[in-house]
């Protein structure tokens, strides 16, 4: 396959459009729509990352500015792009010929650390949330600061799950991954991590992180940041190394991909945008990876959290989110839309 399926599972862009009141049909940046039609189809978490302002007042009000700005993105250009809540709603984007995006929180600043903000956010389209970003929060400590989760973060991961929102332990100290760990009910995702054995960098997993993540049902997410991916100027094969150690602690089907793309400003040698992931699939494909690995790698990893964890209310309780329906599908070795097929859906209580 020259022309694959992508979902990435973390970018910058939307902060970087809002920021520089740039356009997502085509902008200065690593991602727009111009570009993504150059894939056989795209799916992409768009991050809000807002805790790098001056304590979380500013950072909500800062979160309250981008959505409505991101929001209107998308009402622009819906002929080109759909906001995706569920994996059956991605996969009718791809089949319609639209990106599909999904929305998430890298830092719960932006909603004040508050679990009783979650219904909202849940509302407002926020499938994914990344609980800590390089700060200490009320929540969490940090992979620069090293405290566990608190008592205020053991609420807000179990609201958060049982709303079906996914948990991104990105940027999460050990202590507070390991905390996290501890009380999961569902899988959970390291949407823009690599290996610390590969890399030894605090940003990246353990061996017996990234285990754990298996075992829970999750995913990591390959970062194409230089300082995640080597030690020096950063090439294709530094990635490989990544997803090649991985794998071979019995990582199929558990690492997709999570570029930081407009977040960092330093890439592989022959990687620029999100038009280049094709570049990247060849390339793997050279090392003499399979059709289904890198099928998995590119979108069904990630799809398949999705269908584990994002849900379609089905009927609705006041003030609660009790009961959903799961979104299914099947994905075959080296998918293209039309192949994409769902399959039978069933409803299943969340107490």
């Amino acid at each position: 396959m020259t022309n694959p399926i992508v979902f990435d599972g973390h970018c910058d862009t939307a902060a970087e459009l809002f920021r520089k009141h740039e356009e997502l049909a085509d902008n200065t940046g690593m991602v727009s729509l111009k570009l993504a039609r150059q894939l056989g189809g795209y799916l992409q978490f768009y991050a809000f990352c807002t805790c790098w302002q001056n304590g979380p007042e500013t950072a909500a009000a800062e979160y309250q500015a981008m959505l409505p700005f991101f929001q209107a993105q998308l009402a622009r250009y819906a002929g080109q792009i759909s906001l995706c809540r569920t994996a059956d709603e991605a996969l009718a984007a791809l089949s319609a010929g639209r990106c599909g995006a999904f929305l998430s929180i890298e830092g719960a600043e932006s909603i004040s650390c508050d679990p009783g903000l979650l219904d909202e956010a849940w509302a407002q389209g926020i499938r994914m949330i990344t609980l800590t970003w390089n700060h200490r929060n009320a929540l969490a400590g940090s992979c620069r600061t090293g405290e566990g989760l608190s008592a205020q973060g053991r609420e807000f991961v179990r609201r958060a799950q049982k709303l079906g929102i996914l948990l991104d332990v990105s940027h999460l100290s050990d202590r507070a991954f390991w905390d996290l760990c501890e009380i999961s009910e569902k899988p959970i995702v390291a949407s823009h991590s690599n290996s610390r054995a590969v890399c030894a960098n605090a940003r990246n997993l353990t061996d017996e992180q990234f285990g754990a993540i298996c075992r829970l049902g999750g995913t990591a997410g390959l970062n194409l940041y230089r300082d995640f991916l080597s030690d020096k100027p950063a090439a294709f094969e530094d990635v490989y190394r990544h997803l090649d150690h991985f794998l071979s602690l019995g990582g199929e089907g558990h690492v997709a991909l999570g570029g930081d793309l407009d977040g960092c400003d330093e890439l592989p040698e022959g990687f620029s945008s999100v038009a280049s992931y094709p570049a990247l699939w060849r390339y793997l494909a050279g090392k003499g990876y399979s059709e289904q690995t890198l099928t998995s790698l590119f979108s069904g990893a990630l799809l398949d959290v999705l269908r584990k964890c994002l849900y379609k209310r089905c009927r609705s309780h006041a003030g609660t989110a009790s009961f959903y329906r799961f979104s299914c599908f099947k994905i075959s070795p080296g998918a293209s839309i039309s192949t994409l097929a769902p399959a039978a859906s069933s409803c299943s209580r969340e107490r």
